[in-house]
């Protein structure tokens, strides 16, 4: 399916929503036509073809032009809005999920948690089922980079207790595949959570009634509730793996090991590390 005729079907449905404005449809329309014109210059014609670095691309170029950045936020918001759509209620084959791309913040600054704040942020008690999934989840982001939503992908038979290990970038990611360790403490965390559960779900991470977690906003939205409990800043998924990126590169991984161990393709996407080397 052609972006350019996504975008109009899309504009098309923002213009009949009520819970968007028509000033907001309008700009979000001119925005995704700009976007699908961008994306064209370099050969992307079919939505299957959108990449992570794409979106990256064409926010750098947003901030290379001096837009306001209130205004480069607005097109990065209609980019993902769009994806999300794309991705969700259309057949064009899109497998990208715009709510966690791999891309720097639009002020180039990378935030990370330093080691006290990863202690704060993982002190709330672990007594009730739900709290042991969140600490698997953030576990597992701080220790191994994964993103929410390869979290959601994560099968309970991709992780090998015995072995400490995880098994990342299944069928369906837009990230290559790799295997991380996990800590002792981390596998005695699963264990406690697995056993909490009575269920036959197969995913990892599950939300309601045993069931997969739907979005993953819902995660963020657990994490976000965990900071408040602790009393700590509201910590995004993203915040987390720059957290796993800056412990690798202070440990003297490089730029290409910290590449692999994050399953990024694009080497561009790792340049915003470099300062960390």
């Amino acid at each position: 399916m052609r972006v350019k005729e996504l975008v109009e079907e899309f504009a098309a449905g923002l213009a009949d929503d009520p819970d968007t404005s028509p000033r907001t449809a309008e700009f979000y329309a001119a925005d995704l036509r700009e976007f699908a014109r961008f994306l064209a210059e370099r050969g992307v014609v079919e939505a299957r073809e959108i990449r992570v670095g794409h979106v990256m691309e064409f926010r750098n170029h947003l901030l290379e032009g001096r837009r306001k950045r209130f205004t480069v936020y607005r097109k990065d918001a209609a980019v993902r809005r769009f994806l999300d759509w794309v991705r969700t209620s259309t057949e064009a084959g899109l497998e990208l999920d715009p709510i966690e791309p791999v891309h720097q913040p639009l002020d180039q600054q990378i935030v990370f948690l330093e080691d006290e704040e990863v202690r704060q942020l993982l002190s709330f008690p672990l007594n009730r089922r739900e709290d042991l999934r969140d600490a698997v989840v953030i576990r597992l982001m701080l220790e191994t980079g994964v993103t929410v939503g390869e979290i959601r992908a994560l099968l309970r038979s991709d992780v090998d207790l015995e072995a400490a290990q995880v098994r990342l970038g299944g069928p369906g990611s837009h990230l290559a595949p790799r295997t991380r360790r996990i800590s002792p403490e981390t596998v005695r965390v699963i264990e406690r959570y697995l056993a909490a559960r009575d269920d036959d779900t197969p995913e990892l991470i599950v939300g309601r009634a045993a069931k997969p977690v739907a979005t993953s906003k819902a995660l963020q939205n657990a994490i976000l509730r965990r900071c408040e409990q602790v009393g700590l800043w509201r910590v995004s998924p993203m915040n987390l793996r720059h957290t796993f990126a800056v412990r690798l590169l202070r440990r003297g991984v490089t730029l290409n090991e910290l590449r692999e161990a994050m399953g990024v393709r694009d080497t561009t996407n790792i340049g915003v590390y470099r300062k960390f080397v």
